[in-house]
């Protein structure tokens, strides 16, 4: 009998057969297969459907027991009672995992528990693993695999996103692309009748494809399992836990039949396991593009340039209250930058120029900057007024990120319409880039926690 922890059949699979497959473009059936065929995938997929001998131009197969090959992956999109026989035929195949995208399980009150029960023991009776039931499917864009119902595939990346909500996988997806952001995996867990955020941690860890993980959370129904998989990563994960408030613990328990949990155990379980807590979804992303980016800060002092007195207050401000520190400049730091700078400029910390923003001025403050030993991280901020070229300040800061210093730097840029040029040159570019300064601070946050938390993992591994 087949059975592994090894997920590569699901997420990498060769050959998949979609059950349930439809040529009616109003049904999932329709889309999950349409997507699947239409984008960059390499592997065989199969049709599988009584009712059709053709779909979207490929033979049709009256069951999973007719198709002429092996089968990595089936993904099932058939109504809940039709699906038990249906894994009992993949099982009988030797399909090695499964897309369960099928609802009315565990979500839906306790017939529906019921049936989840006897879907997992069969599941389990063939050696088999499976992803679901209750979920979206998932996108492997590594590989060009669209096995979901995200319409359009997000621009290539290295962060993998676990997600226990459906539609919120979607949204983001369809987010990420407006935003220009790369991702590698996005992944639906549904009701997690099998696999689980931990099965997919470890994973994700060994997935070269994969730099960052993020995760969507509402639950966990087996909290030690989480630990003691998200222990053994040493890739930065982050996570947003929901369902903190009563009515958000209620609907999460409708959802996906999640028992939310205390959410104090939920902090101290992340905190220990080295995963990131972030408070929503933009906050998330920003630390994602961050870890994904840029090297580990060695402490928390933080240098902030700016073209505005302002943006730089806010800054400071912002930085102060996460925990960092936003120290004088050493006097010869100050002295290069002053020699730079009008004699009214400021060159303490932050260093204001007064409006000045041109290319040579950013890109040799940030280099004294960067190799000033008293500073652990870098924020350059831009406030548009409309009167320079907000693109200038930016190619310098991209040519100072390709001088590979050993240092985090997080841009900054304030405006409207007239960036948009910007940050998809940042995005292109591998910048973290963000529109206000509490996001650009938040994002060094997470960057110095998660280097806290592996400077002290090393320190226990070393006693």
């Amino acid at each position: 009998m087949f059975f592994t922890s090894d997920l590569t059949p699901l997420l990498k699979p060769r050959t998949i057969a979609v059950i349930g497959a439809s040529g009616n473009e109003s049904k999932w059936g329709y889309k999950v297969f349409h997507n699947i065929i239409s984008n960059r995938y390499k592997g065989k997929a199969y049709p599988v459907n009584p009712s059709a001998d053709e779909i979207l131009g490929n033979k049709c197969y009256r069951s999973i027991g007719d198709v002429p090959d092996e089968i990595d992956l089936a993904v099932i999109i058939v109504p809940a009672p039709v699906a038990l026989k249906v894994v009992d035929e993949c099982g009988e195949k030797g399909v090695k995992t499964l897309c369960v995208i099928t609802a009315g399980f565990s979500e839906v009150g306790p017939e529906g528990a019921k049936l989840e029960k006897i879907l997992k023991e069969k599941v389990k009776g063939y050696g088999m693993r499976m992803l679901g039931p209750n979920t979206m499917g998932f996108v492997n864009r590594s590989i060009g695999l669209n096995a979901s119902i995200v319409p359009r595939m997000p621009y290539r990346g290295e962060i993998s996103f676990i997600s226990q909500s459906g539609a919120l996988g979607l949204a983001l997806a369809d987010w990420a692309l407006g935003s220009q952001l790369g991702l590698n995996c996005i992944i639906s867990t549904g009701n997690k009748a099998d696999i689980s955020e931990a099965d997919l941690l470890e994973f994700f860890e060994e997935d070269a494809d994969t730099w960052t993980i993020a995760m969507y959370i509402e639950g966990l129904k087996d909290g030690r399992k989480f630990m003691n998989s998200a222990l053994k990563v040493k890739k930065p994960m982050l996570a947003i836990k929901s369902g903190v408030s009563q009515a958000g613990a209620r609907a999460a328990a409708s959802h996906t039949g999640s028992l939310a949990g205390s959410d104090s155990v939920y902090d101290a379980a992340f905190r220990q396991s080295g995963v990131i807590r972030v408070e929503g979804v933009e906050g998330m992303f920003d630390a994602a593009m961050a870890l994904s980016t840029q090297p580990r800060p060695k402490g928390n002092r933080v240098a902030i340039l700016s073209n505005g007195g302002g943006a730089a207050i806010m800054a400071s401000d912002a930085c102060e209250r996460r925990g960092m520190k936003v120290p004088p400049l050493n006097k010869y730091t100050s002295a290069g930058i002053a020699r730079l700078l009008p004699a009214f400029a400021s060159v303490k910390n932050p260093v204001d120029t007064v409006a000045m923003s041109d290319y040579e001025l950013y890109r040799e403050s940030l280099k004294i900057l960067i190799n000033d030993d008293d500073i652990d991280c870098v924020m350059v901020i831009y406030a548009h007024g409309g009167f320079t070229d907000a693109m200038e300040p930016a190619n310098a800061v991209v040519d100072a990120l390709k001088e590979k210093y050993p240092k985090p730097l997080v841009a900054c840029w304030m405006g409207g319409e007239d960036i948009e040029s910007v940050a998809r040159m940042f995005r292109k570019n591998r910048v973290p880039y963000y529109p206000v300064p509490e996001r650009a601070a938040e994002s060094l946050r997470c960057l110095i926690d998660y280097n806290n938390f592996l400077t002290a993992r090393s320190k226990n591994d070393a006693g």
